[in-house]
């Protein structure tokens, strides 16, 4: 990812519409499967924008390939203590020493030769029974000019993300698109960033969503994703269970 990145991700967390629907999502689907007091994992946490609720359900390490990242997450959530610079393809972690792993966009990057790999490692360091959790972009086909900017070099189908849990031997607890409503709109801005020289990055964007529209639209989705889930969308979300 781009190093400005992280800056623009620790400065508009708390108030760009995403990134609060987004755990609002997580806190939604992955909460009500947790346990109070448990031992979580932020895997490529970046600044803690999507992850660091965790800390509020029990002891969270924090772990990310880039100590510039970990600085922002430590400044922007000190009650998060332990942060520590990681490959997510080697986790210098013990093996079942946590009862859930998060995962945010972090597969899909150009860095990560095998995601197979990566939730592997993953479920490793994740105890019987325990839950692995992925949130990663959807629609293969929308290749988009933020995703350069983040290095991104892969989308996910809802099938493929939760492929990925059961070649890797998890049970799929859940499995389901987000932000289905955002594909029309982002396929029209791929065409007109193709036009224009503007930032290449969506956290420069309308950080209200169009004057408080998104985020309802948002609501409105995640109700609904309360009692069903949704073929495709702009992301992807998938919960597997560790085995044993």
């Amino acid at each position: 990812m781009e190093q400005d990145e992280y800056e623009r991700m620790a400065s508009t967390e708390d108030r760009h519409w995403w990134y609060a629907a987004t755990r609002a999502l997580l806190d939604e689907q992955l909460g009500p499967l947790l346990h109070d007091g448990g031992r979580f994992l932020d895997a490529g946490g970046g600044t803690g924008a999507t992850g660091a609720w965790l800390a509020g359900r029990g002891q969270l390490v924090a772990t990310d390939f880039e100590w510039q990242a970990l600085r922002l997450y430590r400044d922007g959530h000190p009650e998060v203590t332990d942060l520590a610079v990681a490959d997510i393809r080697q986790l210098p972690l013990a093996a079942h020493s946590f009862d859930a792993a998060l995962c945010v966009t972090v597969l899909c990057h150009s860095s990560i030769p095998s995601p197979a790999a990566a939730v592997g490692e993953l479920a490793r360091v994740v105890r019987p029974g325990g839950l692995v959790a992925l949130l990663e972009p959807g629609v293969r086909r929308l290749y988009r000019p933020h995703d350069r900017h983040t290095h991104t070099g892969r989308r996910f189908s809802r099938w493929g993300l939760r492929q990925l849990l059961v070649d890797n031997g998890l049970e799929v607890v859940r499995a389901t698109g987000a932000y289905t409503f955002l594909v029309p709109p982002a396929a029209a801005m791929t065409v007109a960033d193709r036009k224009t020289k503007g930032s290449a990055s969506d956290l420069d964007r309308d950080q209200r969503g169009l004057a408080g529209v998104l985020p309802a639209v948002a609501r409105a989705e995640r109700a609904l994703l309360r009692r069903t889930g949704v073929p495709f969308g702009l992301s992807v979300l998938a919960i597997g269970r560790v085995r044993g």
